[in-house]
């Protein structure tokens, strides 16, 4: 079963060839109830390299999560139509609906409301993190359904149930680790789309170790190389 950690935080160098683009943070902060119903608070912290010119991205994604790894809020930064807007998206599964609320950050008045049906199980751009974290160590090939800046995609996941190994560069050496891969079939955090390819601990907690993902500028590499609240037993 996979475990929950409060306090979690996991630090990942995110590298395009031999560059350091930047550095993504991923953290379970605590839990929270809506009502009356469990959730936890995950926090997703992206920040690129200030010495690199052709990219600028500070974003802060706090997704509260379901004990079923499906999304219950997501409140975020994002762009639309060139503007900076606080969004926010409620998944509220007793009335079907999914209530998404824009607010402008230069200018608060600036206000865009929509809701959208829920009548299907939908993952986020954060949940499926999670989702892939619980389930890589089972043998299955999956099309989620995902709702990501307000519009509609796939993701297709092979979690294969077989262990691989993998390097980290807090680990003199490469570890064992659950391997998984896919395909996006929409664009998400950062550009994310298109394939993808993952490692795991295997332990409960199964920390991601790397990936490998298509973004906006192309194929990246993540990797873990700090982390709070887990004991590898390495």
């Amino acid at each position: 079963m996979f475990k929950w950690q409060i306090g979690e935080e996991l630090t990942y160098k995110v590298s395009w060839g031999i560059i350091r683009l930047g550095t993504l943070r991923l953290s379970i902060l605590d839990t929270v109830h809506f009502d009356g119903v469990k959730t936890y608070q995950t926090q997703l912290k992206i920040d690129s390299n200030p010495w690199l010119f052709f990219v600028n991205m500070h974003s802060t994604f706090n997704s509260y999560l379901l004990e079923n790894l499906y999304p219950r809020l997501l409140i975020c930064e994002e762009e639309i139509d060139n503007d900076e807007y606080k969004s926010r998206y409620e998944f509220d599964y007793k009335k079907g609906e999914i209530i998404v609320h824009y607010e402008g950050i230069e200018n608060p008045d600036k206000i865009i409301d929509k809701i959208f049906p829920l009548n299907k199980k939908l993952q986020d751009g954060m949940s499926i993190i999670y989702y892939a974290r619980a389930n890589c160590h089972l043998e299955k090939s999956e099309q989620l359904d995902v709702f990501h800046a307000a519009q509609e995609g796939t993701l297709n996941i092979n979690l294969t149930g077989q262990t691989d190994s993998v390097k980290v560069s807090f680990i003199d050496g490469n570890v064992p680790a659950y391997y998984i891969n896919g395909e996006a079939h929409f664009k998400a955090i950062a550009g994310f789309g298109g394939e993808f390819e993952g490692w795991f601990s295997l332990d409960e907690q199964r920390v991601p170790l790397s990936s490998r993902m298509e973004v906006f500028i192309g194929s990246v590499y993540l990797e873990l190389e700090e982390y709070k609240n887990w004991n590898p037993d390495y």
